[in-house]
């Protein structure tokens, strides 16, 4: 990925504008337009006769090259300028395209962009601060009318966005940011958010959607359409109709604004809006079910998603991956004593005997004991293993079962590749939904290559494509100094990142903040720990409150600054960073 943090254009400005315009961008540069098309040919950069293609995914200029060293080239529009040796550099791609965008370098001071939440009867309810740093990187924060935060006041009550402007007679669009409210209103459709984005949905929220028309619009990402779902729900107890509307051609994590500026107009948003889902129907076709259901079924029985048993693993089939010795297994173990607290568990150590097994488990308490059942052994998948799990299934009717590892009971003879892996995952994934039951397996990464694709740690699961393609959500565990990061991401939970550290037989969450901080870097650390607590601070709190010297914490804060760990307000104060993970 381009590191252009410190150029004084923002690298998602510039690529924002530059979506479905690569093509006359790149022609006007001097790349040969013959060669840009979704099709093998003459490569532009290396000049191969048949190892190039323009495929330009979402619009972004992406290509594929495929180079005579057997090596693969791959990357966007600012990738291809220096591939084919028009640009040496990102800063100099980025300038080039920002240039023939006409886009004007941005201030490198933070930007401050204010939405006020009223009540029904004009009176200011709320104030969102929207800060736009310079390095791309933004951040919110909620005042009452008093300047004192929501949560000071244990009598505040939200209100939707723009409510006093909604009119009688419209259905009103439902989106997540005042951004994309307000984007919306501009071309002349009512819209609303809620502060906060897609974090939650407060219940209190929905009388004020009673008897209305509803259009939900996601976010083109998992988190968007969980949100969607989420909302769906809530709203469709109240409001007259709910629908949802996905707009086409939208980049991975893009927004009402994102298709506005890839050239969306009024009137084509107009046809798509009439050709919205009934959000019982889109519920349908996002949650895929197995087998055919009909659509009076369905409306008849509401969709309800299933509660999380524990923080670190999302509801549903679970792949967890990681590399030897880096506390995969202990990971599973620590989740499955914490879920046992309430729920049966089935633990299948399969790289251990049960001997082994008991050991490890060994430090848990009696009562623990009896909601978690330890199995060592377990035939293949077709050699009386999928009788003996369901049999098991049946009889212990756990709430989790966790598979360790998922390589010890696919079938005999399965066929490699994609095809056979998905066969494998897809009963098992069928078999524990059949028992509604959680699946946690635990699978490992390539041991060579792990630096081929930094920008997709995913990749790195060892297997077909199917080993990330079947399971419902994806977790990475990783080495990080002294402590582990959790990387997880999924169809319908938000991606995280989460730094962890083993402390005896548990793991507990640290501040993602100190993510990637060296171990020495102890005031930096402070000062992590102080922000996170307050907020916002400034230099003179922090010198008196951590006993420092003000040289020391300039430093320290100018660190952070450069990492991207905390932002500078016009204020002159400090908070911690919006971290965008994925």
């Amino acid at each position: 990925m381009l590191n252009l943090e410190t150029f004084t254009y923002t690298f998602d400005s510039v690529k924002r504008k530059a979506r479905n315009r690569w093509g006359e961008i790149l022609v006007s540069a001097g790349v040969d337009a013959k060669a840009l098309k979704d099709s093998h040919g003459p490569c532009p950069g290396c000049k191969g006769k048949d190892r190039f293609r323009f495929d330009n995914k979402d619009g972004n200029g992406t290509f594929i090259c495929s180079q005579g060293s057997g090596d693969t080239l791959s990357g966007d529009g600012f990738e291809l300028l220096q591939h084919v040796g028009i640009e040496k550099s990102p800063k100099e791609a980025l300038e080039l395209v920002a240039k023939a965008l006409d886009i004007q370098k941005m201030s490198l001071r933070p930007v401050e962009i204010e939405y006020v939440y009223r009540r029904p009867d004009g009176a200011t309810n709320l104030k969102v601060i929207r800060t736009n740093c310079s390095n791309g990187r933004k951040s919110f924060k909620q005042l009452l009318p008093n300047g004192r935060p929501p949560k000071s006041d244990p009598e505040f009550t939200p209100f939707p966005y723009r409510i006093d402007e909604w009119p009688v007679d419209q259905p009103i669009l439902l989106c997540e940011g005042e951004k994309c409210a307000d984007a919306l209103w501009k071309a002349g459709y009512p819209a609303t958010t809620r502060a906060g984005g897609s974090s939650t949905w407060e219940p209190e929220l929905n009388q004020h959607f009673a008897g209305r028309d509803i259009i939900i619009l996601p976010d083109n990402d998992d988190a968007g359409r969980f949100y969607a779902r989420k909302v769906g729900e809530s709203l469709s107890l109240v409001a007259s109709t709910v629908n949802v509307c996905e707009l086409p051609n939208l980049p991975i994590k893009g927004d009402v604004v994102d298709w506005i500026d890839g050239g969306g107009q009024a009137a084509e948003l107009q046809k798509l809006l009439s050709k919205a889902l009934h959000f019982d129907v889109w519920a349908y076709q996002e949650t895929r079910p197995t087998g055919p259901r009909s659509i009076s079924a369905l409306k008849a029985k509401k969709i309800v998603a299933r509660d999380q048993l524990h923080e670190f693993l999302p509801p549903g089939f679970t792949l967890l991956s990681g590399a030897p010795k880096v506390g995969k297994s202990k990971l599973a173990e620590f989740v499955s004593r914490k879920v046992a607290e309430n729920h049966d568990v089935l633990f299948l150590a399969l790289e251990y005997n049960e001997l082994v097994a008991q050991l490890r488990f060994g430090h848990m308490e009696d009562h623990l004991r009896l909601k978690l059942y330890l199995e060592g052994e377990l035939p293949q998948w077709d050699n009386g293993g999928e009788r003996l799990l369901e049999e098991a299934l049946q009889q212990i009717k756990p709430s989790l079962t966790v598979i360790d590892v998922i390589g010890r009971i696919k079938k005999r003879g399965e066929a490699k590749g994609y095809e056979g892996e998905t066969e494998s995952l897809s009963a098992i994934k069928q078999m524990m939904s059949r028992h509604n039951c959680d699946c946690l397996a635990i699978h490992h990464l390539r041991k060579a290559g792990l630096s081929d694709n930094p920008e997709d740690l995913f990749d790195r699961i060892l297997g077909s494509t199917a080993l990330a393609a079947v399971p419902d959500n994806l977790q990475i565990l990783l080495p990080s100094d002294t402590d582990v990061v959790l990387h997880t991401k999924g169809r319908v939970i938000f991606p995280s990142k989460r730094l962890l550290r083993l402390k005896g037989h548990d793991f507990e969450e640290v501040n993602p903040a100190l993510m990637d901080l060296p171990t020495r870097a102890t005031a930096q650390k402070d000062i992590i720990h102080l922000i996170a607590g307050a907020g916002e601070i400034s230099v003179g709190e922090m010198v008196t409150r951590l006993g420092k010297q003000q040289p020391q914490i300039t430093t320290a804060c100018q660190r952070l600054l450069e990492l991207g760990k905390i932002t500078r307000l016009p204020n002159g104060n400090y908070t911690l960073a919006d971290t965008d993970l994925f």
